[in-house]
């Protein structure tokens, strides 16, 4: 889901939000996403160790091509959303449906059978778009994201990850602090409640909460999709050479995550910031540490 790097997205912060509540919901709906999606890959690995799996060949120019594409498409459809808004809200919706089954079905079928999967992810879909609730879109995006992960992880060798996290990093600053296109285009996909991201809740009643018309800076964090799908890709890739690898990693993407929270939410004048550059950084020093264990 490389399409998706909402970032933290915040606007003026009110008087209930709770800076440590946040944090641990992040971190919980981050590490859930961070496990499932390295056990996902672990079964990828297995399948595809006994040739019932082709994994494809990608290579770095198709990956950036196929992502820039997606984004001045959705970067189109957001600076003219005014004209377009139904169609806007309807593209933004098949494009979530489209990248959470993609991915969800993957990750089922890991674990479940071919056909339970299908109905499975057919009907967490069905139930975001007729009631469109926190916990159900985030279940939908961590789905998502584990299944990408783990089929794109095992496709790509760690050092051309390393590459593209600096890559993406350097686009993630960029987006958020010069062009600041990525801020446009993640508060309009979240203004239709399609956010390609973990909509992250300051308590657990805030999961019962409706999609539509989420406020940022409040009780809710947003939480890039790229954002961890990227770390994660590298965790997976580190599975053939050993699981540790990839949960040592992942621990260190984490802390990645504190980082890029704690420089959130220092801020005086809470304002969006680009979360890839301190959890790539530190995903990329954990891999390095891996090499010299």
């Amino acid at each position: 889901m490389p399409d998706d790097k909402e970032n933290q997205i915040e606007g003026d912060i009110k008087p209930d939000f709770v800076p440590i509540r946040i944090f641990i919901s992040e971190l919980i709906l981050f590490s859930a996403t961070m496990i499932f999606g390295i056990a996902s890959g672990i079964q990828l690995n297995k399948l595809v160790s006994v040739s019932l799996v082709a994994l494809p060949d990608p290579s770095i120019k198709e990956f950036v091509v196929s992502f820039a594409f997606v984004t001045l498409v959705i970067l189109f459809f957001t600076l003219f959303r005014k004209k377009f808004q139904k169609g806007v809200a309807v593209l933004f919706k098949i494009l979530f449906i489209f990248s959470v089954f993609f991915g969800g079905f993957i990750a089922l079928s890991l674990w479940i059978s071919t056909i339970v999967s299908f109905v499975f992810i057919i009907a967490l879909i069905v139930l975001w778009l007729v009631r469109p609730s926190v916990f159900v879109h985030d279940i939908l995006i961590i789905l998502g994201i584990a299944g990408t992960a783990g089929y794109l992880g095992l496709s790509f060798n760690p050092w051309t990850v390393v590459l593209l996290l600096i890559l993406f990093s350097f686009y993630d600053f960029m987006a958020v602090f010069k062009t600041k296109h990525m801020v446009k285009m993640a508060r309009a996909m979240i203004e239709t409640g399609s956010a390609l991201a973990l909509i992250v809740p300051q308590g657990v009643p805030d999961f019962n909460a409706s999609t539509k018309g989420i406020k940022t800076g409040g009780r809710f964090l947003v939480l890039g999709g790229g954002d961890i799908v990227f770390p994660l890709i590298l965790c997976v890739s580190l599975i053939p050479n050993g699981i540790f690898d990839a949960f040592f990693v992942a621990i260190f993407s984490a802390v990645g995550l504190f980082v890029s929270f704690w420089i959130f939410s220092s801020q005086k004048i809470r304002n969006p910031i680009p979360a890839l550059p301190p959890i790539a950084f530190f995903s990329i020093v954990g891999f390095l540490i891996t090499l010299a264990l």
